[in-house]
């Protein structure tokens, strides 16, 4: 940081804020980019999807939590779930410590989750990424804590688990009430479930946002599978009514 960034950072904290992201980002590509070939998948992740910081990890706080925003349909693409790793023995020269500090990268549904940096206060200018040893990668499971979208999944009978994309799935709360989005409509309107499998449509910017539909879970999966279930007459009905 110049004497100039250092002046504008001291009077203005988002300035200083924004410095220290752009700082992050630079070192998590470095560390992406100095993986090896084998593991081209993640590097090719971690271009094709935005890095917005690291964050403190409660789950492993010895880590750090690599915000990524997924643009468009990269979220769906990447998530494979029940892929979860760690990858460890990438080393990259600390020209703080004047040695090679040790990097552990985890991989939680197939997605960048955290990474781990020995010795570090995570300032891309400690390291020299012209010196990097990553010709003793190790990739080992990881075991992460189900979360309710797992517990849910593996509740359901194996006839609908059949019908279901899991990788499609995913919980969000409204208005205190949790459901679990299984079918993408357009303009991110949806169709999802509650714990007791009732089928809701949800379809923002109208006056009844959740709708229950009379029509069990089964079923819907069935008609959409079967192209029975018409999506623009569905979505013409909600915004009409």
């Amino acid at each position: 940081m110049n004497v100039i960034q250092k002046t504008l950072s001291s009077l203005f904290p988002k300035y200083k804020s924004r410095l220290i992201i752009e700082g992050q980002k630079k070192l998590f590509h470095g560390i992406m980019n100095a993986l090896p070939d084998h593991l081209a998948d993640l590097k090719i992740q971690a271009k094709a999807n935005n890095f917005e910081g690291l964050k403190k990890f409660d789950l492993h706080p010895d880590f750090k939590y690599t915000e990524i925003y997924y643009p468009g349909e990269n979220y769906f693409k990447y998530k494979i779930r029940g892929k979860n790793s760690k990858i460890s023995g990438l080393r990259i020269f600390s020209k703080v410590n004047q040695r090679f500090e040790e990097v552990e990268i985890l991989i939680w549904d197939n997605l960048i989750w955290a990474l781990k940096i020995n010795h570090s206060n995570y300032d891309f200018k400690e390291f020299d990424f012209s010196k990097v040893r990553n010709n003793s990668i190790d990739v080992s499971n990881f075991d992460f804590p189900s979360r309710k979208i797992d517990l849910f999944y593996d509740s359901l009978d194996e006839a609908i688990q059949e019908r279901l994309d899991y990788n499609e799935l995913f919980d969000e709360e409204i208005d205190g009430k949790l459901f679990f989005t299984f079918y993408g409509l357009e303009d991110g309107n949806s169709l999802a479930v509650d714990e007791d499998l009732n089928v809701y449509s949800i379809a923002y910017d109208t006056d009844n946002m959740i709708v229950k539909m009379n029509i069990s879970f089964l079923q819907i999966l069935e008609d959409i599978a079967a192209n029975r279930f018409d999506e623009k007459k569905h979505i013409e009905e909600r915004y009409k009514n």
